[in-house]
């Protein structure tokens, strides 16, 4: 059936499930989340940055609120009309957009940052959505994965047929991916310096989760 079909599978599937997802932010500290993207971005306040696979506008709201211009990305439109909510909330400045994150309606070289929050298992053609990424990102400009992973193992999304469509669950190549897969998935690119960085700011005392991680990486 294709790529669209596991595209569109994908974006019912989130569509449906918004309103749980959206839930989950409340275990969040979003004023730790605020100080490490703050620290991770830099002052500079010019800079741009996409979110991609937005979803309910966690992270996207946060950097439009800190001052950086911020677009949102998703495939579910159900996910970013709670983004657009929350934003009216909070005063955030944030645009959203429906598209993937394999296609970026932006030039070559136009973002500074791209950033995303567990993002990565949920990847098709993982290896083209990385290269998209590099094409847009500015020489100096970053890109930066957040994800819970398991110290020193890397991504554990252990639920399988996840999405009930066997083409769509087999097209999930990094769903279960170690540290260093992923570190080489980065590097192969284009990315340079490219690190694994813990986060235990971010972890919240009571909650029994996977510590957050970023992965990073610089375009030269």
């Amino acid at each position: 059936m294709g790529l669209d079909h596991v595209i569109k599978v994908i974006g019912d599937y989130w569509d449906e499930h918004s309103s749980e997802f959206d839930k989950e932010h409340d275990t969040e500290d979003s004023k730790a989340w605020e100080t490490t993207l703050s620290e991770l971005i830099g002052k500079d306040t010019n800079k741009s940055i996409v979110d991609l696979g937005t979803g309910t506008g966690f992270l996207a709201n946060m950097t439009a609120r800190l001052g950086y211009p911020t677009v949102g990305i998703d495939l579910s439109r159900e996910m970013m009309k709670y983004a657009v909510r929350h934003g009216k909330k909070c005063g955030s400045p944030a645009v959203y957009m429906e598209g993937s994150a394999l296609e970026l309606p932006f030039m070559e070289d136009s973002v500074d940052y791209i950033i995303n929050a567990r993002l990565l298992w949920t990847l098709i053609e993982p290896k083209k959505a990385l290269k998209e990424w590099c094409r847009v990102i500015r020489p100096g400009g970053k890109v930066m994965c957040f994800n819970r992973m398991q110290d020193g193992v890397g991504l554990t999304v252990w639920k399988d047929n996840i999405y009930q469509d066997r083409e769509t669950d087999r097209s999930l190549e990094i769903m279960s991916a170690g540290m260093e897969e992923l570190r080489e998935l980065v590097e192969n690119s284009g990315f340079a310096e490219v690190e694994i960085r813990k986060l235990p700011g971010l972890t919240r005392p009571g909650y029994n989760y996977e510590p957050w991680f970023v992965l990073m990486g610089t375009k030269h």
